[in-house]
């Protein structure tokens, strides 16, 4: 098999270390380096073709694979480029600067049908399994914790090495440097991965307490809490003002015992009922990883996808105020000059006392510590909790978390059975538009508020920029079981002018109404009614009444989790090619959620509706349920539906389903 052609940006920093590993596999004659970039000149002493840009390298080469070492705000335009011009993309970490551009560039990824594979080289360790299967297991007794400790030195040297060290943001441009984000990084994403928190509701919160000693923008001294949907809490105290720099890792605390996994040595040291043991591991390179990938089929071991807790955690670094200076008094400096760097007084006993508690330095006691250093940072951000008793049943989310082109909007997740199963999915990789339940349409007048690309007769799906937005304006009634509000869709302003005004188009009224059925089920009513504004002709459409042939969807929507042994009924039959683009009162959704068996079906409650709209129901390449407003036919405002929504603990038989759904039309 012939080498894979394979093109190196960046040659300097982390870039030596990058040309290092594709030597080795040039070696053994897997890759073949054709070109490099980098603003700043050739390598010295190479005949290598050199290029100023990236842009210039793809005009004169095709490499099968782009490896980019350039700093973290680079990484999303050059790794878009890359993919554009057909090569794959092996990927310096941090992945990208903003959770705003990880989806964008997870987006590029699948419109190019390309990989990026993110240079976490702690992941390809054979001591994550171990560590996997411990945190799993009983050795450990109840794993209550898993501690991220690291202390290492940095000096000024460091932060003067290039313009964007130790910068937040340069002319007005997210840069997302810091102790966390980037040298300690692999502390975070390694137990991320221990964790097995690959999945953006993985992450319930982050709490972020963030200093600097070094005269800079960014961290350089850090405590982060994540609380887990289904794991023990992640805490990492980070610093690069230790007084002598050791090895960091992460550390399993459990009822009987810890585990002491070191990711830079990949060493582990299990002490279990006071009786130490030691193992170390072997390592599996990224890049030769990525090769496996493109020739021999084999599993990325960090593709981005995997990566979004971590980018989490990197929102939650930004999405704050700035770090909090150390005052001098708290300081000693070590050396001269570029090689003078502060060491923070008694910083190894608030790294362990902040561990040990779970909190923060300054709940710890750091003399050192502000609780106006403090931030909490969630992904949603709730307008409200439907509870039924104890059970707190879905959140209604404001749709702050969704990006412009993925069209804002308000939306139910997690939902969840009255125990505590959850059902519905947010930003999948797939399609980072399908958010939990909402309500939503593709064609309002020309504007998309479906999110993403538009369907345009003649041309396909085509980005247009005409994603609209919903806004949550004003609660009617908010009472316990039942929310009513007023909405605004608002469409996009290309041209703003001087007197435009607040370009409402659509004026929506929503009542959700919720209740518990019996011991295990519970029903979400849904009373929709979408108006003009203005005396204008207002019309509903989609794919559908663009001239995409049996595809009309755009309405209530539900995307779902993955589960397995699906079983799909309607009125019209069993599966969902029985009721796809039909017109049935219901849709039931049986299977297995995270090993739980669960029900779900969602109905009409007009029988107007029931007999003209379709069903858009989806399994295979992605799972979901929605209703089609517009199928083939535009619809013409004003535009009033009612839904209800059964969810269930169990499989229900069709007798006991049919008790929550209406008579008249099931």
């Amino acid at each position: 098999m012939s080498p894979l052609p394979l093109a190196q940006v960046g040659v300097r920093g982390f870039g030596r270390i990058h040309l290092e590993r594709i030597a080795r596999l040039e070696e053994q004659g897997r890759v073949e380096l054709v070109a490099t970039a980098d603003p700043g000149g050739p390598l010295v002493g190479s005949d290598l073709p050199w290029y100023a840009s990236l842009t210039d390298l793809l005009a004169e080469h095709s490499p099968a694979i782009a490896s980019l070492a350039t700093p973290i705000g680079t990484h999303a335009p050059l790794a878009t480029e890359a993919m554009r011009a057909g090569a794959h993309v092996m990927l310096e970490k941090p992945p990208v600067a903003s959770l705003t551009e990880f989806w964008q560039l997870l987006r590029a990824c699948k419109e190019n049908q390309r990989v990026v594979q993110i240079g976490f080289q702690s992941l390809g360790s054979a001591g994550i399994a171990r560590m996997q299967d411990l945190l799993a297991g009983d050795t450990l007794g109840e794993v209550t914790a898993i501690a991220v400790r690291g202390a290492w030195v940095r000096d000024r040297a460091y932060y003067a090495r290039s313009p964007w060290a130790g910068k937040r943001t340069v002319d007005g441009r997210r840069i997302a440097d810091g102790v966390v984000t980037n040298p300690l990084a692999h502390s975070i994403a390694t137990a991320l991965k221990i964790a097995d928190a690959t999945r953006l509701d993985d992450i319930v919160a982050i709490t972020t307490e963030m200093y600097h000693a070094h005269a800079i923008d960014a961290d350089d001294t850090s405590f982060v809490r994540l609380d887990l949907a289904d794991a023990p809490p992640i805490c990492a105290a980070l610093t690069l003002c230790a007084t002598e720099q050791v090895p960091p890792t992460v550390t399993l605390v459990g009822t009987r015992g810890e585990a002491r996994y070191s990711y830079t040595t990949d060493e582990l040291w299990l002490t279990v009922d006071g009786e130490e043991t030691h193992e170390t591991f072997e390592r599996t390179d990224l890049l030769e990883n990525l090769v496996d990938h493109l020739t021999a089929d084999a599993d990325l071991l960090v593709p981005l996808a995997d990566t979004v807790g971590f980018m989490c955690v990197l929102e939650a670094t930004q999405d704050r105020p700035a770090p909090v200076q150390i005052a001098e008094e708290h300081l000693t400096w070590v050396g001269d000059g570029a090689e003078g760097h502060p060491v923070i007084s008694d910083i190894e006993r608030w790294l362990d006392a902040a561990l040990a508690a779970g909190v923060g330095f300054a709940e710890a006691g750091a003399p050192w510590g502000d609780p106006a250093a403090v931030a909490r940072w969630q992904h949603r951000t709730p307008l409200a909790e439907l509870r039924l008793g104890d059970a707190a049943v879905a959140e209604y989310a404001d749709g702050s978390d969704i990006m412009d082109l993925s069209s804002p909007r308000p939306y139910l997740h997690p939902i969840r059975t009255l125990g505590g199963v959850i059902v519905s999915d947010t930003h999948p990789v797939d399609h980072d538009w399908h958010c939990g339940l909402s309500l939503t349409m593709q064609d309002v007048n020309g504007v998309n508020f479906w999110g993403g690309r538009t369907y345009v007769r003649g041309r396909g799906y085509t980005w247009l920029g005409d994603q609209g937005r919903i806004e949550h304006r004003a609660w009617l009634e908010r009472t316990p079981g039942r929310l009513r509000e007023e909405l605004a869709w608002v469409g996009p302003i290309l041209e703003p002018l001087e007197d435009a005004i607040d370009p409402v188009e659509v004026r929506e009224t929503r009542e959700l109404t919720w209740t518990q059925a019996d011991d295990r089920t519970w029903l979400l009513d849904a009373d929709l009614a979408l108006d003009a504004v203005t005396p204008d002709r207002i019309t509903l459409g989609g794919p559908g009444t663009n001239g995409r042939t049996d595809a009309g969807y755009g309405g209530w929507q539900l995307r779902l989790r993955r589960s397995d042994d699906v079983r799909i009924t309607s009125p019209l039959g069993e599966g969902a090619e029985a009721v796809y683009g039909q017109a049935a009162a219901w849709v039931a959704w049986r299977s297995t959620f995270i090993g739980r068996p669960v029900t779900l079906a969602m109905a009409h409650l007009d029988a107007d509706a029931a007999a003209s709209d379709r069903w858009f129901v989806r399994h295979g390449e992605f799972d979901g349920i929605g209703t089609a407003l517009a199928w083939s036919d535009e619809l013409t405002l004003p535009v009033r539906r009612r839904y209800r929504l059964v969810v269930a603990d169990g499989h229900l038989t069709e007798d006991a389903l049919a008790a929550w759904l209406p008579r008249s039309l099931g």
